[in-house]
């Protein structure tokens, strides 16, 4: 079935409980009419996978697992359960009826055996071989009685035996190099190596990429060596590798180098090629001197790594020279151990102590530098490197650095054996999280993976977790933090020293494209299409199947409906078109349009209604002049404009990333944030015109409203640009949190402790990411036109998780609230023992407080606020506005009015007053609240009805009450006071 939705990480047996991958709904089948492979492949109905390391009590184990998968989430069809232990026949037969039985679902079990067979037979070998990272020289055997041509090799040689199509790009390199590998290693399929080796030969007349012509040419010479016995067939290719040793830059490709010259000079021992001595020892010396000039000026510590282990493998190349001297005092018959034959010579996998190495001081001396510099490059690849010197051992375990360099490896392996322990732990509770609907805690789960699979050998595992973040982000309505998140993992599978993980880079762009579609960029989609379509073609086999590739069928799938959509604005157009285009995606467009015209018959409002329920923002929203991202979260309604030119959007973008990537993890903390809009407006400014603060807050009592400052230039490092970035939001957020700056302060230093930092800097700066992938020019650059509807009316709609608390807020206690209430009661009567009669004497006055209470207000609201009022007007009254004298002062004078019961002489406000300013001072009893529960309004020009919100929400503002006395004519219906 090809519609499963995997788990992420390297492919480990586990699983506590539930469903640890399980297939989705596939909907091409409507809008990719011309696609049947991938939907002749998608399950119709729902198959659920569960993996168990549980050895006792299996039978338990399945029956629980199988109800908890049965009596929650979407309904299952077919359960298949993998177990590590043994299940015996009966059992499993018991089993599976029981379960069809108790749940009217089919149950398959594959046990640990069944497994291990599977991952053993030659035909799924490459399981292990692309997943477990094994080598391709460990592929077992066909037994005898199996298939000698496995069916993945024949439909294999058949599909390239049947076409026309000249081999252009690394995936299809990839491709005939596991062909050529296994008929070289395979004697059943030996005759088709003369095709294998024709195909990689039109590969290489192709001429491909430096790097991909130097792998073309390794694969040529060991499958000519190994397969056909003899190098001298494909003397040329070696000789081409070795003709521009000045060219290789790469480490990989150096390494790749040291390994084909030890594969030249075995062969010349072996006499299995003409290859002169002079001609190696000139490559090699040519070699290490190249080596030597790479490492002189400083670097990265990847690259030195990289660069050491190449050098350091050269230096420890047998000494073939010393080997003929050996067996030339073997035949004078000096006492010697024998030496290898010309077989073993080929397939040495542990050296006798007494095989001489080129330069074991330089060697070691290499290897000693290289452990050193792994604390600072987790990213170096160390099973390989730990391979060949456990290989070597014997032969080096007399040397004074044999120790130091043995114990730093073994530190290192058992450290990278432990994060990937721990983030395989952490994945499979993001999985059995996410199952459960607990996205946020799956989510927080993903990123502990991620970080701990952040290791050469498991660099994989971390950029899938990566994209599955993305994938979250997502669901949660925050495509910014996912594109980020799915450019990261692209930007890593691009420039990372891992050939094996360059097919996410695509992956990781097309998942970028889908979250600017999602956020209504429907011109940035494209431009990330574009890109997508490009890195797509030269890793991918076969790269235009879109029966083959998931991901460029729904690329394509949004590139119909943006084409569709287009015929609304016109002006965009042209630019539309060439963007699918340049993507060379049109044909495909045409051909969906031309069979299905729904949607070219939709009119705007049809548009509106459809994306209203599935983006969140209005469609072409990036085509704007002036451009708005909107996201809510926590309550809050983010609204995010800036002139739509390209360097003002990606800073904007950058800032929103982060923003959504804080509100996410700040919702399983508590900030006590208002349900206000957060309107920002931004602004770049160059290195000469910094402005004194980058965060202005502008007057507004409706919203939170900023002005925010971004550099045009990239900052330094991505940490710069993150806390950059960082001290803008926290001073947002904290302005728009009741929490005052210590509690809020805790709050963030929290959120750090369980990695916020890692969160927000991934892989690399946003900027930096987006630069790597932009593509210049651009046909849409400077081509603007309204977006489908108005962005400002477009609904914002927030996930569950992200909705606003509606728990009860910090320090909140039903005692507390009802002491303080009746304190309110005793002391803004005192405080209106004269104003409350002749309110009440009043009948638009009774009007209004009769409505108040009607609506739902308490009565010590109203008497608070007519407090208030009345301590006002007596204030002013009797000491003026009080311009002059210190805030120390007026608190004084306010404490001391407060305090005392009015006077029938105290001046009193006029009933016009009154009616005037009510409302005002009702607003602001709930300011007064706020502070008996240890909050703080950190605005200057506060929202003051988002205050009374929260207190409602949060507080009981307008549910507690004490008994009391009644002070206001009653409502209609009666009045609760308890």
């Amino acid at each position: 079935m090809s519609n499963v939705l995997p788990a992420t990480g390297p492919v480990a047996v586990g699983g506590d409980q539930g469903r640890d991958f399980e297939t989705f709904h596939s909907y091409l089948a409507g809008s990719l009419r011309f696609a049947t492979g991938f939907l002749a492949l998608a399950a119709t109905d729902t198959v659920v996978f569960a993996c168990t390391l549980q050895r006792d009590k299996l039978k338990s184990k399945i029956k629980a697992d199988v109800k908890s998968i049965c009596t929650q989430g979407t309904p299952v069809h077919r359960i298949y359960f993998f177990a590590v232990e043994t299940v015996p026949v009966a059992e499993r037969h018991e089993l599976q009826s029981f379960v069809h039985d108790a749940h009217q679902v089919k149950l398959e079990i594959v046990d640990g055996l069944a497994i291990a067979q599977l991952l053993t037979d030659p035909d799924v070998f490459w399981i292990a071989e692309t997943y477990l990272r094994l080598s391709a020289d460990m592929r077992p055997v066909a037994p005898p009685n199996e298939p000698s041509l496995p069916a993945w090799y024949s439909a294999l040689k058949q599909r390239w035996a049947n076409t026309e199509r000249t081999p252009v790009n690394q995936g299809d390199l990839a491709q005939l190099v596991r062909g050529l590998r296994h008929a070289t290693d395979t004697t059943a399929a030996r005759p088709d190596l003369p095709e294998w080796l024709g195909l990689i030969e039109q590969f290489l007349a192709t001429e491909p990429d430096f790097e991909a012509a130097q792998r073309a040419r390794y694969e040529l010479s060991r499958a000519t060596l190994r397969g056909a016995g003899d190098l001298r067939p494909a003397e040329h290719h070696v000789r081409a590798f070795f003709g521009d040793v000045a060219s290789m830059t790469l480490p990989a490709d150096l390494l790749d180098a040291s390994v084909l010259l030890q594969y030249t000079e075995t062969a010349r021992l072996a006499g299995e090629s003409a290859l002169d001595e002079d001609e190696l020892r000139d490559w090699a010396k040519e070699l290490r001197q190249h080596l030597t000039t790479l490492l002189e000026p400083p670097t990265t510590a990847g690259r030195r790594a990289g660069l050491l282990n190449a050098a350091a493998h050269l230096s420890l190349h047998f000494d073939y020279a010393a080997v003929e001297a050996h067996e030339e005092r073997q035949a004078a018959g000096t006492k010697q151990h024998a030496p290898p034959d010309d077989d073993e010579l080929l397939s040495i996998t542990e050296v006798p102590d007494w095989l001489p190495l080129v330069d074991i001081d330089h060697g070691m001396a290499c290897l000693r530098e290289l452990v050193e510099l792994l604390p600072q490059t987790p990213t170096y690849p160390i099973d390989s490197l730990a391979r060949h010197f456990d290989m070597l051992a014997p032969a080096l375990v007399d040397h004074p650095l044999y120790e130091p360099v043995r114990s730093a490896l073994d530190e290192a392996t058992s450290r990278q054996a432990g994060d990937a322990s721990t983030a395989n732990r952490c994945r499979k509770r993001a999985m059995s999280l996410y199952r459960s609907g607990r996205r946020l805690a799956a989510l927080r789960e993903l990123h502990e993976a991620k970080v701990n699979w952040w290791h050469g050998d498991t660099l994989r595992g971390s950029l899938l977790a990566m994209l599955f973040i993305a994938r979250l982000y997502g669901e949660l309505r925050m495509p910014l933090a996912a594109k980020k998140y799915a450019l990261s993992a692209a930007f890593a599978a691009c420039t990372l020293p891992d050939r094996n993980v360059r097919d996410l880079a695509p992956a990781g762009v097309f998942e970028a494209a889908s979250y600017d579609h999602l956020a209504g960029a429907w011109m940035s989609a494209l431009r990330m299409t574009r890109t997508a379509v490009l890195l797509h073609t030269q890793v991918a086999a076969d790269p235009w199947n879109m029966d083959r590739h998931g991901d460029l069928a729904s690329a394509t799938v949004h590139a119909v409906v943006i084409q569709a959509a287009v015929r609304h604005r016109p002006e965009l157009a042209g630019a539309v078109t060439q963007l699918i285009a340049d993507a060379g995606l049109s044909e495909y467009v045409d051909g969906v349009l031309a069979q299905n015209h729904t949607q070219l018959h939709w009119d705007e409002a049809a548009w509106l209604a459809e994306s209203v329920e599935q983006l969140t923002g209005a469609p072409f929203s990036d085509a704007a002049p002036i451009r708005l991202i909107e996201f809510g979260a926590l309550g809050q309604h983010w609204r995010v404009r800036f002139r739509n030119e390209r360097p003002a959007a990606v800073a904007a973008e950058e800032f929103c990333a982060a923003a959504q990537v804080i509100l996410v993890e700040l919702a399983m903390a508590d900030p006590v944030l208002l349900q206000t809009t957060i309107e920002i407006e931004v602004e770049l400014f160059d290195a000469a015109n910094e402005p004194s603060e980058r965060a202005q807050p502008i007057p507004d009592n409706t919203c939170a409203r900023w002005k925010i400052y971004l550099p045009s230039d990239e900052p330094a490092s991505a940490p710069d640009a993150d806390v950059e970035t960082l001290t803008i939001l926290m001073q947002i957020l904290h302005s728009s949190s009741l929490l005052p700056a210590d509690k809020f302060m805790a709050v963030m230093e929290d959120a750090f402790r369980t990695g916020l930092s890692h969160r927000l800097t991934v892989v690399n700066s946003y900027r930096q990411i987006m630069a790597a992938f932009a593509m210049e020019p651009d046909s849409a650059d400077g081509v603007y036109a309204a977006p489908l509807g108005t962005p400002d009316q477009f609904p914002v709609h927030t996930v569950a998780e992200l909705a606003a608390p509606t728990t009860a807020g910090p320090g909140y206690t039903r005692k507390e609230a009802e002491r303080a209430i009746r304190a309110r009661y005793e002391h803004s009567a005192a405080a209106t023992r004269q104003t409350l009669p002749r309110a009440l004497a009043d009948e638009a006055l009774r009007a209004m407080f009769t409505r108040l209470l009607s609506e739902g207000r308490k009565e010590w609201h109203l008497l608070m606020a007519l407090a208030n009022l009345a301590l006002n007007h007596r204030i002013n009254h009797r000491y003026g506005p009080l311009v002059g004298p210190s805030d120390q002062l007026r608190r004084a004078v306010e404490r001391e009015e407060l305090t005392r019961e009015e006077r029938a002489e105290d001046s009193s406000p006029s009933v016009a007053e009154i009616a005037g300013t009510f409302d005002r001072f009702l607003a602001l009893a709930a300011v007064s609240v706020a502070t008996t529960w240890g909050l703080q309004v950190n605005q200057d020009t506060p929202h003051l009805q988002a205050v009374e919100a929260l207190l409602k929400a949060r507080y009981r503002y307008w549910e507690d009450d004490v008994e009391h006395m009644p002070f206001f004519p009653p409502a209609d219906g009666a009045r609760s006071h308890g």
